[in-house]
């Protein structure tokens, strides 16, 4: 069985651990993830190619494929070292480990912001990522859950934690980066391209104004907190029902 599983899940699972004795090469794994990392992070996923990762390390190029054989596994190591300290939740109270998960899955987002796209991606799950899940599963189950629709109920919370973190990310900042992660509608496209009768209340939302007081972040967070507690009062009649 394990002989049908893909290079990348031994990878993730094994770190790419060498046997035998020899020289310390000079590269290491940990050392390509981590400044795969640190480019995601500072210019979006975009930029990352193994010839750029092998630049920032001073190495040859095909001196990385030691370790990882391509850019879709190396995207996978990296999606799964962002995790590598899942969240320590309280247990016997369901919605206090539930919120604290979300609140540090949110804050894991906007560090990365890059995430969002790679984790919708069909790919292995490394450890670090099926230690965050167990994390919040196992809160649950030790608040007295039934271990049957533990899984629904924490995919629910992670859809709604990435949609808020989408919102918490300036739609303006890298609009034609590859780093954006989220579409902006400026209504003057609808009055000189579509249809305004079509979309007469997001018409009527813009025509309205901002808030007072506005700011984009305050509107994102303020977002993320009115959501995160309406699902988890759904939740809450959901179980009691």
């Amino acid at each position: 069985m394990t002989d049908e599983l893909p290079r990348v899940a031994q990878l993730l699972w094994t770190g790419g651990r060498r046997s035998g004795r020899g020289p310390r090469p000079a590269l290491s794994l940990d050392r390509i993830v981590g400044e795969a990392v640190a480019i995601a992070d500072e210019e979006g996923i975009g930029a990352l190619s193994m010839q750029r990762v092998a630049k920032e390390l001073g190495a040859a190029t095909m001196s990385l494929y030691r370790y990882v054989p391509g850019k879709d596994e190396l995207v996978a190591l990296m999606f799964d070292a962002t995790m590598s300290e899942p969240p320590d939740l309280p247990q016997g109270d369901w919605r206090a480990a539930l919120e604290l998960w979300a609140r540090c899955t949110r804050e894991l987002y906007l560090r990365h912001p890059w995430v969002l796209a790679v984790g919708a991606s069909n790919r292995c799950m490394g450890p670090n990522e099926a230690a965050w899940g167990e994390a919040a599963m196992g809160a649950l189950i030790a608040a007295g859950l039934p271990p049957r629709g533990v899984a629904e109920i924490v995919l629910c919370v992670t859809a709604f934690v990435g949609g808020a973190a989408r919102l918490a990310i300036d739609p303006a900042q890298g609009r034609d980066s590859a780093g954006h992660v989220g579409p902006t509608l400026d209504p003057a496209m609808i009055q000189r391209y579509g249809q305004p009768e079509r979309y007469p209340a997001t018409l009527a939302m813009f025509s309205a104004g901002p808030p007072e007081n506005h700011d984009i972040d305050a509107v994102a967070e303020g977002l993320f907190e009115f959501g995160l507690g309406r699902l988890l009062d759904g939740i809450g009649v959901h179980l009691t029902a």
